[in-house]
């Protein structure tokens, strides 16, 4: 399971160490030099804000400078981006990153009496140009990414779906990416009673509920119609077609999320008491004699929020896709040449 607390600690570190150390306005990543390198801003208005980038050769992470500080200036670390930052954005950075490669990024802030992290998995295409936002809202703090373009002297952000799919090459590498706990020796006993406090935990919610096509056939027409008056240009019906298939796909994709996640949950919930001795299970048994009601409740509300946590992650996968098709969609119809507002991956 996502450990909170430990991110906290090590994104605190990270921050800690680029404040004593002597070259940490402009961080250790080193900006990348091919031609066609990636360039990415990371806009922040949280206090000490720092921006790691992991990869398999780095698992413990390359500081990029850090912002906000109230002892050190800002890192002034800058990549000649075409497009630039907003008006309102007073501290950020950039950096050069090489295309085609997937990072883990990490954003931290740590402040007078709070200290937060958010990590995504991102792969940055030749010569993008891209724009992180790290911010506070209420009492979260969240990362929102956009890919930048400049269309008739206008710019446009278009958002990036975030998914933190952690990095496995660097598993068991460092307390960032600890290695994972060996299961007990398993018995049928045991099984069974893991099987019977997973099935018990199961809510209605968790449960796949088929979609009513009718009402879906009826929001379809109203989207493809409602875009068609956005475009204002013809189209053949060739596009049309494909961008129905496409919404179709997109909601038998959205669907399926829900077994989906109601399987992993399953899958999840199984392993972490595979790694409990028998009497701790039995505490968590239902409606048993050796149960222990506080402890079952704990558990269960935790792998509750670890199946919306999952659930979450997967809509943004089926999303995602859902936005690479329209985008190929658009850029084989020259949508893009003539409608600044179309679909970008």
């Amino acid at each position: 399971m996502f450990d909170f607390y430990q991110w906290r600690v090590f994104g605190a570190v990270s921050i800690a160490a680029l404040s004593i150390s002597g070259c940490s306005i402009n961080g250790s990543y080193p900006d990348a030099t091919e031609p066609d390198a990636a360039k990415l801003r990371f806009i922040s208005s949280n206090q000490n804000s720092t921006m790691d980038v992991f990869d398999a050769a780095h698992c413990g992470g390359q500081t990029t400078g850090l912002l906000n500080n109230l002892f050190t200036a800002n890192t002034r670390r800058r990549a000649a981006m075409s497009v630039p930052a907003p008006n309102d954005a007073k501290a950020y950075l950039e950096v050069r990153l090489q295309p085609g490669r997937e990072l883990f990024v990490r954003a931290n802030t740590l402040g007078s009496a709070s200290v937060c992290t958010v990590a995504f998995n991102f792969t940055p295409q030749s010569g993008g140009e891209y724009e992180a936002n790290f911010r506070y809202v209420g009492n979260n703090c969240l990362v929102t990414l956009n890919r930048l373009r400049e269309i008739d002297g206008k710019a446009v952000r278009s958002p990036i779906v975030l998914i933190n799919k952690g990095l496995p090459a660097c598993s068991g590498s460092n307390p960032i990416f600890p290695k994972p706990t060996q299961a007990q020796p398993q018995s049928a006993e045991r099984t069974a009673l893991i099987s019977q406090i997973v099935d018990a935990s199961v809510i209605a919610k968790m449960k796949y509920a088929p979609a009513d096509t009718t009402a879906q056939t009826a929001l379809f027409d109203k989207g493809i119609e409602e875009r068609k008056q956005r475009l204002g240009f013809t189209l053949p019906d060739a596009y049309w077609t494909e961008y129905r298939l496409n919404l179709e796909q997109s909601a038998n994709d959205m669907a399926s999320t829900q077994a989906r996640s109601l399987q992993l949950y399953k899958d999840y919930y199984s392993n972490k008491l595979g790694l409990l001795d028998t009497p701790a299970i039995k505490e968590l048994l239902p409606d048993s004699e050796t149960a222990d009601r506080s402890k079952a409740m704990t558990t269960n509300n935790t792998m509750l929020e670890y199946y919306y946590r999952t659930q979450r992650e997967l809509q943004k996968e089926a999303f995602s896709a859902h936005q690479a098709r329209m985008a190929d969609l658009d850029q084989r119809f020259d949508v893009c040449k003539r409608y600044p507002a179309c679909w970008q991956n």
